[in-house]
């Protein structure tokens, strides 16, 4: 049975972080989504990121709503699939009880010498493989039981 989130925090708005219309930046909120994975892998046991270094290679991002300043902002994230040299870390932002964007980082293990793909660990695998994510069918229903991969 995996676990869904792996990671959940509330995240914060700063004023200036909303554009012309009132509505938060869409790159503010990448940097968001970047802020939750960094802390989420670091409070990681097991995970040294000296040692196992990873790169995002591919972001994908729905805005379904706008963000708004304000408001609580809670990132999810979770694990979408395991590869031999990548895995995807899923998340959604909750905002009044709606998702209001989702999508999927996919990284890549990284050999610190050489800055070539490796293989990643079966330690990593293993810690990975705990997390689920929520149904890709449907990011934004916030009653459908998170799925396992």
């Amino acid at each position: 049975m995996t676990e869904y989130p792996a990671f959940a925090r509330p995240l914060e708005i700063r004023w200036s972080d909303q554009d012309l219309m009132g509505h938060v930046n869409n790159a503010r909120v990448l940097t968001l989504i970047e802020e939750a994975r960094v802390m989420w892998l670091r409070s990681l046991n097991g995970w040294d990121r000296d040692v196992n270094p990873t790169v995002v290679v591919r972001t994908e991002i729905n805005y379904r709503r706008p963000v708004h300043y304000g408001p609580e902002l809670v990132i999810e994230l979770g694990i979408g699939h395991v590869g031999s040299t990548s895995y995807t870390v899923t998340f959604r932002g909750i905002q009044e009880d709606a998702v209001v964007f989702d999508g999927l980082n996919i990284l890549v293990g990284v050999d610190p010498e050489n800055l070539a793909p490796r293989i990643l660990s079966g330690q990593e695998r293993e810690l990975l493989g705990r997390y689920g994510t929520f149904d890709p069918e449907n990011p934004t229903d916030l009653s459908v039981a998170p799925v396992s991969h």
